[in-house]
């Protein structure tokens, strides 16, 4: 499995459900997708609860590749297993699939202590996002993509990682695949190793 760790110290970061919710943004090729993959992979190996949902299959396969107890993932492609997908502690929604992810969310409303993890945000609609505010969640995609989204970008986040710039967030000078991470307690900046 990868890691994060501080570009400066060396340290590796540990992620915990305080640090929910979390918003990462980074454009295309920036090394948003795998450091994304990467910290949903360290909530995995914690014990942690989830529900991925990505637009693209290659998310999946990335966390898959990660992730070494893989009888503990159930990949939802049908909404007549959504039930019993909670026997699982990860639950990955077929790529793509936004009416079974939205379906999965509402009927999952009794799970509050799932985490969940949006792939690609530019895909998902204000609505969706909506429903997801009440879980522990993590976002993560170009939050600069589609203008209209402003619900996304204004939301409060406790820890916030930028792998490019964003409108109204000053950014240091990031080699590629660096990440500037800023929360409650600190700025740094992250790298997966």
């Amino acid at each position: 499995m990868k890691r994060i760790i501080d570009n400066l110290t060396k340290e590796e970061i540990k992620f915990s459900k305080e640090d929910l919710p979390i918003m990462i943004h980074g454009k295309e090729h920036s090394g948003a997708s795998l450091l994304s993959i990467t910290i949903a992979a360290l909530f995995h190996s914690s014990g942690k609860k989830m529900c991925i949902f990505t637009a693209y299959d290659m998310a999946k396969d990335e966390f898959l590749k990660q992730v070494q107890d893989r009888e503990k993932v159930f990949c939802l492609e049908d909404d007549k297993n959504i039930s019993e997908s909670f026997k699982f502690q990860t639950i990955i929604v077929k790529s793509g699939d936004i009416e079974l992810f939205e379906k999965f969310i509402r009927y999952s409303s009794f799970d509050k202590d799932r985490i969940i993890f949006i792939k690609n945000i530019e895909t998902i609609n204000t609505q969706l996002f909506k429903l997801v505010q009440p879980y522990s969640f993590m976002v993560s995609g170009d939050l600069q993509f589609n203008l209209v989204q402003q619900d996304f970008k204004n939301f409060t986040y406790n820890t916030k990682i930028f792998l490019t710039p964003m409108f109204g967030e000053v950014v240091p000078p990031l080699e590629k695949y660096q990440a500037f991470m800023k929360n409650n307690l600190s700025e740094k900046i992250i790298v997966v190793v």
